[in-house]
């Protein structure tokens, strides 16, 4: 009786350090150089990860003073949900500031000199690099000060952030006064009506919250009255759907809540965020996928295939560039965006190597299963 205990205590044990070691294979300890000062951050990637998968990147950023050990594990723990809806989450670490304070550096007249948004810049092209991960899908949230900082990254990476998501936290007056997006985001905000860090009607430091959806209403080209929904619990969530853009708005007011990450974030904020690309949702009456279709090489939409597609693929490959249709870019049509696909462009135009795959030269459907998007498309 004895040896059958000792050998379940046994099992239990191996059970107990099996399951600790997965989960350490998971998490994974990173650093990356800006500008000469290294910064640290922690990945965690889902269970039967596969860089071929090109997941999604949540880089979620923790409160003043806390590690991103700490957010992780006592309040913004995206893990399960990553494992569930298969996307890479990143917990980035502050740097102890000149006043002895681990802190995020917002911009602005109280800024500490430290490159966030340099931080923010490096760990996506990490990310690509070394995961395969998505450019197109790169999302940040945080929360109280590391929410303020996601207003600076709303303003200065609108071009690398699909969308943000901020956890009691409003914008400071000077980011407003300063945010000129590259382009429009999408915006995820939660806020209780009590909160003592982010006044919800405002003071001299924070704009109200009024006013802040309204500001982003008006970048992101929304419809200008939001939808109200009662979500239970005294909280309300407010939605500037699409307008004219292809992007959009949402803010969770919580009735007499105060600053604290409610439990609901991770959900609502992910959920929001599935539905972008940094194309927007493509799902709104100005950016709804066309109905005819696409032409494959036709890499800029302009209705005909010519040299410029080829180089318009080739900046999208290794430049940054954007494009609105990836199945348009998949010259060869194997489902992947790579520099055949620019090779069978050039190929076509110049060596009169025969017809690119279907659909050509006419519009239509792809009858090819990838997970290539088309979030829009003018040419037909």
């Amino acid at each position: 009786m004895k040896r059958f205990y000792f050998k379940g205590l046994l099992t239990f044990l191996c059970l107990l350090l099996g399951q600790d070691q997965a989960e350490s294979q998971q998490l994974i300890p990173r650093t990356v150089d800006v500008n000469g000062v290294t910064r640290e951050y922690t990945v965690y990637l889902p269970v039967n990860f596969d860089p071929a998968d090109q997941l999604p990147v949540l880089f979620a950023f923790g409160g003043g003073g806390d590690t991103g050990a700490f957010f992780m594990q006592f309040e913004g723990d995206f893990r399960p949900l990553s494992d569930a809806e298969r996307f890479i989450a990143v917990y980035p670490e502050p740097l102890l500031d000149v006043n002895g304070c681990l802190c995020w550096n917002n911009l602005g007249p109280y800024s500490t000199g430290i490159d966030e948004v340099g931080f923010a810049d490096a760990m996506i092209d990490a990310m690509v690099a070394d995961y395969s991960a998505d450019p197109q899908r790169m999302f940040a949230c945080g929360f109280s000060l590391g929410g303020s900082l996601m207003w600076d990254y709303a303003c200065e990476l609108s071009d690398h952030f699909a969308a943000v998501g901020v956890v009691a936290a409003n914008m400071w007056e000077w980011t407003q006064s300063a945010c000129t997006p590259a382009q429009p985001i999408g915006i995820v905000h939660v806020l209780g009506t009590n909160d003592f860090y982010a006044p919800y009607n405002g003071n001299q430091y924070s704009i109200a919250t009024n006013v802040q959806n309204s500001f982003w209403a008006g970048v992101n080209q929304t419809q200008s009255a939001p939808t109200e929904t009662s979500q239970g619990g005294g909280v309300t969530l407010f939605e500037w759907t699409e307008g004219p853009g292809c992007h959009t708005v949402a803010h969770y007011r919580i009735q007499n809540g105060d600053h604290v990450w409610p439990a609901f974030s991770q959900q609502a904020l992910w959920n929001f965020f599935s539905n972008y690309t940094l194309s927007g949702t493509g799902i709104g009456p100005g950016c709804a996928p066309a109905t005819g279709g696409f032409r494959r090489g036709d890499v800029n939409g302009d209705g005909s295939l010519n040299i410029s597609d080829a180089v318009s693929a080739l900046i999208y490959l290794f430049d940054g560039g954007q494009v609105d249709c990836e199945s348009a870019v998949d010259g060869n049509d194997d489902g992947s965006i790579n520099l055949a696909d620019a090779v069978s462009i050039l190929a076509y135009l110049f060596s009169g190597s025969g017809t690119l795959p279907a659909p050509f030269p006419d519009c239509g459907a792809d009858s090819t299963i990838d997970t290539l998007d088309c979030l829009q498309y003018n040419g037909c």
